[in-house]
């Protein structure tokens, strides 16, 4: 008998799984990367995490003194920061809010939307209304920091990408496509239920972003200096780039 299935948000149940997915990034080499680019831009304290997950990088960030708010869309991914925060004793903003329409009576020396968040915008008009309003957001001279994955990235590790996890609470199954043509990757995480011939499926579909199109988007915005860089080797980015890490000045 073949399993009904329950189609579910993103991150509504892998929320509790996120953290297992990122096990193998060192958030505080990465932070402490960005924070040496940010200061070659005489960059304050004052910090937003757009899109923060579960927190890892406002946590590092607040651990390194920083100011630090962080948001994100779904709420069982800021329920998951906020008990990380609260547990490292650490005082972090954090709240649930979308990337495109957060607003604050705060400005912000720097907004960083790390580790593919831009990658889930999947038209330039949504695209270009984050850097629009991230620009808002931001003080004179602030900063705007984002990374995206590349179509190679995706060519190369994204198509036909199989994972399974078992745990006692039933575990997932991630299947993830890529279509070079869209330039869109879907992964889909199966993941069990109490209910027999019964599971529930999340659907994440993000957008690869190569360099031209970055670079377009960059020269359409508000801000008065840019720079994209290939995010491994932090040289000026090219073609063969697998993710772009892209700065912002105001």
């Amino acid at each position: 008998m073949s399993n009904k299935i329950q189609k579910i948000k993103p991150y509504e149940r892998l929320a509790r799984y996120y953290d297992q997915l990122m096990d193998y990034i060192d958030y505080a080499t990465w932070i402490r990367e960005v924070e040496d680019l940010a200061d070659q831009h005489d960059a304050g304290d004052k910090w937003l995490d757009i899109s923060c997950g579960t927190g890892s990088m406002a946590i590092q960030l607040a651990r390194n003194g920083k100011t630090v708010t962080a948001v994100d869309l779904s709420q069982d991914m800021v329920e998951m920061a906020q008990a990380k925060a609260a547990e490292a004793g650490l005082s972090i903003d954090l709240s649930v809010g979308d990337m495109l329409t957060f607003h604050s009576t705060s400005k912000y020396d720097v907004i960083i939307n790390l580790h593919d968040g831009l990658n889930y915008l999947l038209e330039d008009v949504n695209t270009q209304s984050f850097i629009d309003n991230s620009h808002d957001l931001l003080e004179p001279n602030g900063l705007l920091i984002f990374d995206v994955v590349t179509p190679l990235l995706c060519q190369t590790h994204f198509r036909g990408y199989r994972e399974i996890l078992a745990d006692d609470e039933g575990g997932y199954e991630r299947y993830t496509t890529y279509d070079p043509v869209t330039q869109l990757a879907e992964s889909r995480f199966t993941l069990n239920t109490d209910q027999e011939n019964m599971v529930q499926v999340e659907s994440h579909i993000q957008r690869a972003y190569g360099l031209k199109s970055v670079e377009s988007l960059c020269l359409k915005s508000q801000f008065s200096w840019w720079q994209i860089l290939d995010d491994e080797t932090l040289d000026a980015a090219t073609e063969k780039s697998e993710r772009l890490l892209v700065l912002m000045k105001k």
